[in-house]
């Protein structure tokens, strides 16, 4: 099974070009894929079996036990693929001890996971990398060498319109691979004081207010 994650991102770290589109929401056509493959549920009990009688298609589904809204992700999940014949077995589990397990032992059927980065797409370019499966960070196991190469030739390349060409050639590769299923995009919501601070930056590609690069040039208001 692939891992599901909700990355932390925001538009400007992942880019989605017209030529990318989302898989679409269909439950006969997924039944119909599992019924072509020999999924069958032989004995009638709503969950399907593996084709070779061998076991029900029942997965672990696990999260960081410190993430807040993971559970509620998980009842959705469970709920939509007992219409497809998949049971699902949802436990919160500790984050120190889930990352042990999972990363690089891949000791796991289906994980809810998240990162979060800089404005740049560099690192999360790079938790994809065959290299990165070794280290823990490619979580999934991911290992493709075209992509390898790309990340490559984007970390050097220096006039920005080529770099993001190649970053998008990479994420029509991870889309089409199906490396992530990401359920949503997680939006930062943040406060700052205008009658107390001037000269926020709010509209520069910072991901938070309290970055240094904004936090250097606030200035008090005087009285």
């Amino acid at each position: 099974m692939k891992a599901v994650g909700a990355p932390r991102r925001t538009a400007c770290v992942w880019r989605i070009i017209s030529s990318i589109k989302d898989y679409e929401y269909d439950i006969e056509k997924a039944n119909h894929i599992l019924d072509q493959g020999g999924y069958l549920d032989s004995n009638g009990d709503g969950v399907r079996e593996m084709p070779d009688h061998s076991r029900d298609l029942q997965f672990r589904l696990e999260w960081p036990s410190d993430n807040l809204y993971a559970s509620s992700e998980a009842e959705l999940l469970k709920i939509m693929w007992a219409q497809i014949g998949i049971d699902i077995v949802m436990q919160a589990v500790d984050s120190d001890q889930l990352s042990s397990r999972c990363c690089p032992t891949f000791d796991y059927d289906i994980l809810l996971w998240e990162w979060g980065s800089d404005p740049d797409p560099n690192f999360l370019l790079s938790v994809m990398l065959s290299d990165e499966v070794a280290s823990g960070y490619n979580e999934s196991g991911y290992s493709n060498p075209k992509y390898d190469k790309l990340y490559g030739q984007q970390a050097i390349e220096l006039n920005g319109e080529k770099r993001q060409g190649i970053i998008w050639q990479m994420q029509n590769i991870v889309h089409d691979d199906v490396v992530y299923i990401i359920p949503f995009y997680q939006r930062a919501v943040q406060a700052y004081r205008t009658d107390t601070f001037r000269g926020w930056l709010t509209n520069s590609g910072n991901l938070n207010l309290d970055a240094r690069s904004s936090l250097g040039v606030i200035e008090p208001l005087t009285q």
